[in-house]
């Protein structure tokens, strides 16, 4: 069985390839939008537009397979940017019938959600931490289509706090490699700052606060000149000491509610290894076990979409050809099919 997976949501044009379980092709380009502090969408949309013929010629070529060969297509359908979902799904309708393939729209959380199983035995249910730059909640995965949200973010996403936080520092976007690699000279204990919801016992999260503070104290600290490299380090080590605490607590919290003992970490801002250190700490000190994709399948990737898609002919998910995109699109919406699973 071979599936081809796009994604185009945010600021990555990729695709990949799974062929009976396992990924033969995968190719992405990143889009560079260090020079406006964040990710434009019209600029994005263009990028996906001219470099998306080119990702799946390179796609062909690094597999040795062809269009016809597939027996299925996966196609991010949101949420994300409109713009860039729309040259994803456009494409990938037009091979669907061009070759009279099957479709189905992947949500992209859910892809992130799933993308553990690629590589591990992870039986459902489980527990999932989503974090990203524009996304953080908890939720409990009980299936393919079936999750329940336990808590999300009331404003900004962790990674969405890295960012902005990096960026008032002078870093480049994004922000987590450059916070994490500052912080590994620094002091996680130097500098006080508040941790997010530290007296409010749930799964939900804010960092809006936080980010507030951090930016209230760089202005005040290099109001007479640019920080010392000691500085830096110590509050990025700071800095991303009190996301920890607040992942931490959330997690607790999380594990002793469901009863869970696998929980998945999946999103870019997992990708950080002091957060995957502490949040196994804690499992562990739990009875539980904490589970990772490999880094390079955390960050928005097209092999997540084509697993996603693998995932969803097992599951009997029916495909689609005709659904919109969606911007917007809640996790727990999803509905899941009846038929009988299949092998992958």
């Amino acid at each position: 069985m071979l599936f081809l997976g796009i994604e185009s949501s945010c600021d990555e044009t990729a695709a990949a390839l799974v062929c009976n379980g396992r990924i033969v092709g995968h190719q992405i380009h990143r889009q560079d939008h260090r020079a406006f502090g964040g990710v434009i969408p019209q600029v994005a949309a263009r990028e996906h537009l001219i470099f998306l013929p080119h990702v799946m010629d390179a796609l062909w070529a690094e597999s040795g397979f062809c269009a016809k060969d597939l027996d299925g297509i996966g196609v991010t359908a949101g949420p994300g940017l409109v713009g860039g979902l729309l040259v994803g799904i456009l494409w990938a309708k037009g091979m669907a019938c061009r070759w009279n393939k099957p479709l189905w729209p992947v949500h992209h959380l859910e892809a992130h959600a799933l993308m553990v199983r690629y590589a591990h035995d992870v039986p459902f249910p489980y527990g999932l931490l989503l974090l990203s730059g524009g996304h953080c909640l908890m939720a409990v995965v009980s299936g393919v289509h079936q999750y329940k949200i336990l808590g999300q973010t009331y404003d900004d996403a962790a990674g969405e706090c890295i960012d902005k936080v990096a960026r008032a520092l002078g870093g480049p976007y994004p922000g987590g490699p450059f916070i994490q690699q500052c912080a590994e000279q620094g002091d996680p204990f130097a500098i006080t700052l508040p941790i997010p919801l530290q007296k409010e016992r749930s799964c939900s999260f804010s960092f809006s606060g936080l980010k507030t503070a951090c930016i209230q104290w760089i202005a005040k600290n290099q109001a007479h000149g640019p920080l010392s490299e000691s500085t830096k380090a110590d509050f990025c080590a700071s800095f991303q000491r009190n996301i920890a605490e607040t992942l931490c607590q959330r997690l607790q919290y999380a594990m002793v509610d469901s009863g869970l003992k696998h929980w998945v970490i999946s999103g870019g801002v997992a990708s950080n290894t002091y957060f995957r250190a502490r949040l196994q700490d804690t499992c562990q000190n739990y009875g539980g076990q904490l589970i990772a994709p490999e880094p390079e399948h955390c960050t928005d990737n097209g092999a997540m979409i084509a697993w996603a898609a693998a995932e969803y002919y097992a599951a009997g998910q029916k495909p689609d050809l005709f659904f919109p995109v969606r911007a917007h699109w809640p996790l727990d919406q999803l509905e899941p099919s009846q038929p009988p699973i299949r092998p992958l």
